[in-house]
């Protein structure tokens, strides 16, 4: 899996040049993808157009025949000038993706009797209850708590996962594989795995995820 890019560093190159390329394995958030057509952004891997889109509604044809100007790169993509500030900025950008979820993270004491977990919106139809009580604010991991009531849904990882289960029957389906997880047990799931979480009764979860950000790398 290639970096990440976010709407912060997307609006950073943008202010650089609106024809960026990135390389073949980058991946852009959603909310860097709402980005790039609201600010008429042109993103390219390779040579292949991705994204293009004016944000005054000029067509394709319209951007194409407009006169070429310097393209940013990240990577291994060559970069459309040898200007020495340029290069600077996109190192700039790169510091930018690498860096911590969370630049000052901080001990922090979650209080048990404040933690109120929430319908998770992102499966309808489905009791699961999900609440994150650490998150990229305070800390580069996140954790928090997830409940399954004789509920399933599939999912994809772009994060690493630890679960403990506090209580009752949790099922993990992956990679051909199916774990079947008890009160006390621990679960990993790497980064890139294609999921299915379930519970054929009640369970209750407490989860760890790295990184903290985890949900802007959601589709």
């Amino acid at each position: 899996m290639g970096r990440f890019i976010s709407a912060a560093v997307l609006r950073d190159m943008a202010k650089l040049d609106k024809n960026i390329i990135l390389e073949e394995d980058s991946v852009l958030t959603p909310s860097a993808k709402d980005l790039a057509k609201e600010l008429g952004i042109t993103i390219s891997k390779g040579r292949q157009e991705i994204i293009c889109q004016s944000a005054v509604g000029q067509s394709v044809a319209q951007v194409g025949n407009q006169p070429a100007s310097p393209s940013i790169s990240i990577g291994s993509a060559p970069i459309g000038t040898q200007d020495a500030d340029l290069k600077k900025a996109v190192q700039k950008i790169l510091g930018e993706v690498l860096k911590p979820a969370c630049e000052n993270p901080k001990a922090t004491h979650v209080r048990g009797e404040d933690v109120v977990i929430q319908p998770f919106l992102e499966v309808p139809g489905q009791k699961v209850g999900l609440v994150d009580v650490i998150d990229s604010r305070v800390g580069n991991l996140a954790s928090g708590f997830m409940t399954f009531d004789h509920s399933s849904f599939p999912w994809f990882l772009n994060y690493d996962e630890v679960d403990y289960i506090i209580e009752g029957d949790f099922v993990l389906e992956v990679a051909g594989q199916v774990f079947r997880a008890k009160a006390g047990d621990v679960v990993y799931i790497p980064k890139g795995s294609q999921v299915v979480f379930s519970s054929p009764t009640y369970c209750k979860v407490f989860y760890c995820t790295y990184p903290a950000n985890w949900a802007d790398y959601c589709d």
